[in-house]
């Protein structure tokens, strides 16, 4: 019989253990509807639930397209089951491969990738548990201070631009477009309607930013 490779028992794990969240996350409101005896209607549901679905699905789509050859496979299956992808998982997981000196896509950088989510979540979770408990009631005046709260908001693009800095050093030719583009439909079509259609703009970004690094393959600018 043949020894299957890593990566395909790596996408067998990662796809049970993603169906069985599933199952579970949409077990929870349906057996407390059962336990306390409220009707569900179910039309109605799907109704509303749609258009938030719709979303989600795209920007999801294109998230697991753009962390994968970062964090790799397995990486991203944790990643996605316990949330905080983008501000906390991938961060941990591109440190430890830089750390470790293993380059992204590697069998090494994969597995080091998949311990760094898994000690992020460990240590995420202890961290969440203990402050609900201790520390919510002497941050709260913090995190309520008019003065501090744009710091808050933007914790994430602060985050995600520190994660790229480095991949636009690396790449400065091929940085260009998705760099720039977004930049320009803002002022383009304006801050509300970016921000509604961030998700179909991902998709064309991501398209374009394919296009134009694969132009600057055929005419052998970039290696």
């Amino acid at each position: 019989m043949k020894e299957r490779s890593f990566h395909d028992r790596i996408h067998t794990i990662g796809r049970f253990t993603v169906i069985c969240a599933l199952v579970s996350f949409m077990a929870v409101p349906f057996v407390l509807a059962m336990v306390n005896h409220i009707p569900m209607n179910i039309p109605q549901i799907l109704q509303n639930a749609f258009p938030i679905l719709l979303t989600f699905s795209i920007s999801g789509i294109c998230e697991n397209l753009s962390f994968m050859p970062i964090i790799g496979s397995g990486a991203l299956y944790m990643a996605c089951v316990t949330g905080n992808v983008s501000n906390m998982k991938v961060p941990a997981a591109v440190n430890a491969m830089e750390v470790a000196g293993h380059a992204p896509g590697s069998e090494k950088a994969d597995v080091v990738a998949m311990i760094a989510v898994a000690a992020s979540t460990f240590v995420t979770t202890a961290i969440v548990f203990l402050g609900m408990l201790f520390l919510a009631p002497i941050f709260e005046p913090v995190y309520n201070n008019p003065f501090l709260q744009p710091a808050f908001q933007n914790m994430v693009p602060a985050l995600i631009g520190a994660l790229l800095f480095p991949y636009i050093l690396k790449a400065p030719k091929q940085a260009i477009v998705p760099m720039i583009l977004p930049v320009i439909l803002i002022f383009v079509v304006g801050r509300s309607f970016f921000s509604s259609n961030q998700s179909y703009i991902m998709v064309g970004v991501i398209v374009l930013s394919a296009l134009y690094s694969y132009s600057l393959f055929k005419k052998k600018i970039i290696g």
